[in-house]
């Protein structure tokens, strides 16, 4: 009896560039089906650059030209693109540009269904970024995009829940992404040397925007460091940034004199990353607003005790003993600060197996692909089912 094809999945995504968190979930994703053999996944995007995009190995990816404003990115070939792939379901990751109109045009041809992953696009930070913009497209394309969708993935259930205040019913799947396996072996980051010998350091690693809460690190970094405890301990601030936001992160640490202690490296991808991550001892993300951070997962892989806000969305990192709990104000991080100091490097190993045993029981990228296939296969079934009635 001949087996059954793969699925042939698209996956549309706004740009491979490296700087495009989104593209990493995209890449490991295609990574761990592949894998599993039930599903061909293949990328379409707006924007890829060889000198500047993700590598992505074996996975198909297709490129189509663009016209007009970033802000959307007018694709004419796409649509035709996808058709002549003769794929059986597309996954569409982002929203906001000219791939939620290529969905919806590529399902009204050929009665095939699209999931779309919004990423957190659609919280409060998000949305409140450019929001005349983004209403204006809710209006013209957006809300017809999510609607017709056969389901909208969640990476959380707090996106679940932004999904429904945002006014959307459609069926939702809570599936949370995987994590890499961590690269433990390797240099150490090139900074760590100018440190020295006696140094600890706590990292952040994230794109530098006012919704990851640096502002008040910082203040709570001033008061923090002065005790023992503190002293031989730095602030690593790794990733790209907004500019003028950057500049006022920079302009805090030069007035509270913190220039010995607090360190901005710049963006740091693939190698660079990695070995950020092996020359850290902690790691903290104090964001206000995320959606299921990455970097908090690759820091688990890493065996890193953590300092994680709840806006993060791992509340079983508490209940394990895998990250410290703070709240993103000054109060609370100092007092998670302080405790980091203090605890010693036993506690601090313990912390960090505990971390990495929930990465890799929870955050799986198997794991994630598995359901992702049931997800697919379930959609799929349903919308012949549907032409079939």
């Amino acid at each position: 009896m001949r087996a059954a094809r793969p699925l042939r999945v698209g996956m549309l995504v706004g740009s491979t560039i490296q700087s495009h968190g989104v593209i990493e979930v995209v890449r490991s994703l295609a990574v761990a089906l592949s894998k599993r053999g039930n599903v061909s996944a293949e990328i379409f995007s707006l924007e890829h650059e060889a000198d500047r995009s993700l590598d992505l190995g074996p996975i198909p990816v297709h490129v189509a030209p663009t016209l007009g404003p970033r802000s959307f990115r007018f694709a004419p070939d796409m649509v035709s693109m996808m058709l002549e792939r003769r794929l059986d379901c597309v996954h569409v990751h982002g929203m906001w540009n000219y791939l939620s109109v290529a969905a919806q045009r590529w399902h009204q041809t050929t009665e095939r269904p699209y999931i779309v992953s919004p990423h957190g696009m659609l919280n409060g930070w998000a949305l409140a970024d450019a929001p005349l913009r983004k209403r204006v497209a809710r209006m013209l394309f957006e809300d017809a995009h999510i609607r017709n969708a056969a389901a909208v993935h969640a990476e959380s259930r707090t996106e679940r829940v932004a999904l429904r205040e945002a006014g959307y019913d459609t069926q939702t799947d809570v599936i949370p992404n995987g994590v890499e396996p961590a690269q433990m072996a390797g240099p150490a980051a090139p900074w760590l040397d100018g440190l020295g010998p006696d140094a600890r350091v706590l990292l952040f690693l994230g794109r530098i925007t006012p919704s990851k809460g640096l502002l008040n690190l910082l203040r709570a970094w001033n008061v923090a460091i002065r005790g023992e405890s503190g002293k031989d301990w730095h602030l690593l601030v790794a990733g790209p940034g907004d500019g003028n936001h950057l500049a006022e992160l920079q302009t805090m640490v030069e007035d509270y004199g913190l220039a010995d202690s607090v360190h901005f490296v710049g963006p740091a991808f693939g190698p660079e990353r990695a070995a950020a991550y092996r020359s850290a001892d902690a790691f903290i993300l104090p964001s206000v607003a995320e959606t299921l951070p990455m970097t908090a997962l690759e820091a688990f892989a890493f065996q890193l005790p953590c300092l994680l806000t709840p806006q993060c969305n791992i509340p079983e990192a508490y209940a394990c003993s895998a990250a410290i709990r703070v709240d993103p104000t000054e109060e609370s991080l100092t007092a998670g600060l302080t405790r980091l100091f203090t605890m010693s490097p036993f506690e601090r190993a313990r912390m960090g197996k505990a971390a990495y045993d929930l990465a890799d029981s929870r955050y799986d990228w198997d794991l994630a692909a598995a359901r992702f296939e049931t997800l697919y296969s379930t959609v799929l079934a349903q919308s012949r089912a549907s032409q079939a009635a």
